[in-house]
């Protein structure tokens, strides 16, 4: 845990874009505790990720509009992070319909959200939220509580109790039980500081939970918190972007077969720093990542095995962008791994398992890539943009994954 108490007191001078959204309620899934993950990390897998983050801020995280991000992981595997978020509101302003569709993947998987909901404003300064993810087996329904505090211009405190499978002990047409109820509590602090300037705090805990499931044959204990800051900053013409995210996840499972308990645990932390210089007519950009992954123990049903992973990822990268019309503007990025100027990194990878789905692995390799988004403006009047981003592998001469992206704030 050194990297993550490191990342802790650098979270003043630093800030990330990842792809997946930290910055939202992060439910406990009832897969992703039993299954665990379906995929063995190749050594370029985490590269490829961070190259299709969401490269436009408009709309950001947190506003109205879709983001939405896909690009070739492999020759059979599509990494995605969309999400259509808008509020329809009533003819009293006060009161709206909420829709937030979601899709993307964490570290046990992939996994789908459609969130329908009501949102009521008291007195300008609270906002009362019901949101549910809504399915037609009663027993999966996903319920959500919210209440945002405004203050200032564009500041707010959010606290949000989600009861996941909310219903299944009384609709389920299994065996099933869950002993032991999730709750996932989340709590987000944002503050706009100055028109360029914020700070943004989302923490997602869920206590522990208890899953016996009888199909699969897992009586499943767990526990998860989840924590992403950012903060943004203009300093003269430089603008700062910083990122930190970190995870911990404890699982103890009792198996059919098993007389003994399997324990899994993942530690997790990521950390960018990005700057650009802005009244440049090609606005450089630099910036650096340290990415941290640690897992061992039994990996859950889909593997059907115990592993250790252990990841220690380096890079730098830069970029330029370079105004090719009224619409459109070309912007080459060369990634960059432990040099100024060029993409360079080692990533050291020690991954032991004893199942034939995955591979041990001890690699210590160079991996490079160079991307050239190219942005195309499809509505002025909305800020839409169109990013479409192919790639070309540093490493060896191949083609190195294609990208495609829309921003359409609302």
């Amino acid at each position: 845990m050194r990297w993550l108490g490191f990342c802790l007191l650098a979270t003043l001078i630093v800030t990330d874009s990842e792809a997946q959204n930290w910055h939202s309620p992060h439910p406990w899934r009832a897969a992703a505790v039993v299954d665990g993950r379906d995929r063995d990390y190749n050594n370029e897998y985490f590269l490829h990720a961070f190259s299709y983050r969401h490269l436009l801020d408009q709309p950001a995280p947190l506003e109205e509009g879709i983001r939405g991000t896909a690009g070739s992981l492999t020759s059979d595997r599509l990494y995605m992070d969309f999400r259509y978020h808008q509020s329809f509101v009533f003819d009293n302003p006060d009161q709206a319909f909420t829709l937030d569709i979601q899709r993307s993947e964490d570290f046990d998987g992939s996994y789908d959200r459609q969130l329908v909901g009501f949102r009521q404003t008291l007195a300008q300064r609270w906002q009362l939220s019901l949101q549910g993810d809504v399915f037609s087996d009663k027993s999966l329904t996903d319920i959500y509580f919210g209440a945002r505090r405004l203050h200032g211009q564009g500041s707010w405190l959010q606290l949000s109790v989600v009861l996941p499978n909310a219903y299944f002990n009384d609709k389920t047409d299994s065996q099933s039980e869950l002993v032991d109820e999730p709750r996932t509590l989340f709590a987000q602090w944002h503050q706009q500081h100055s028109p360029r300037t914020s700070t943004t705090l989302s923490v997602n805990h869920t206590p522990n939970a208890t899953l016996d499931d009888r199909i699969r044959g897992d009586r499943v204990s767990s526990r998860q918190t989840r924590i992403a800051l950012r903060h943004r900053a203009q300093y003269g013409d430089w603008q700062w972007q910083a990122d930190l995210h970190g995870e911990r996840t404890r699982r103890q499972h009792q198996l059919d077969e098993n007389i003994a308990q399997l324990a899994f645990r993942r530690d997790m932390a990521s950390l960018t720093l990005a700057v650009r210089y802005r009244p440049h007519r090609w606005q450089p950009q630099v910036g650096a990542r340290y990415f941290w992954l640690d897992e061992d123990g039994w990996f859950g049903r889909e593997l059907n095995g115990n592993g250790e992973v252990s990841r220690q990822e380096p890079m730098l990268f830069g970029g330029i962008s370079l105004p090719l019309s009224d619409t459109q503007r070309l912007a080459p990025t060369v990634t960059q791994r432990l040099a100024p100027t060029v993409y360079l990194s080692r990533p050291r990878v020690e991954q032991t398992v004893n199942s034939q789905q995955w591979r041990d692995r001890d690699d210590d390799t160079f991996v490079g890539k160079l991307s050239v988004p190219w942005h195309i403006t499809v509505s002025k009047q909305n800020g839409a943009v169109l990013s479409i981003v192919p790639s070309m592998r540093l490493h060896r001469f191949a083609f190195g994954g294609g990208n495609v992206q829309l921003h359409w704030p609302l």
